[in-house]
């Protein structure tokens, strides 16, 4: 089974400083969590089944939840983790849990 960190970022005060920050610092952070199989991001617009809108859509992959775990325990993952409250000023919603692909 894939382990999978989806991200929910509400939409930010200032969206142009939250696409900035996200590329030029965010993302770059996020790679270096050891472990990390793959990194997807989905842009706005995106609906959000309860009603609400979300400005980006990120998720990672890591091979299970054991993994999953201890990377984002890492040094990597605390300081990916501590600067969301540099720029998700529209509020984050995370979500872990693990993936049995059927198709």
């Amino acid at each position: 089974m894939t382990a999978v960190v989806l991200v929910v970022y509400g939409t930010p005060k200032d969206p142009a400083h939250f696409d900035d920050y996200y590329a030029r610092v965010h993302v770059p952070l996020a790679a270096k969590i050891p472990n990390l199989a793959g990194l997807t991001l989905s842009k706005a617009p995106i609906a959000a089944l309860a009603g609400g809108a979300a400005h980006l859509v990120a998720r990672l992959e890591f091979a299970d939840m054991g993994v999953l775990q201890a990377s984002m325990g890492s040094a990597e993952g605390k300081a990916t983790a501590a600067d969301l409250g540099n720029f998700a000023s529209g509020g984050v919603q995370i979500l872990a849990f693990e993936e049995d692909r059927k198709a």
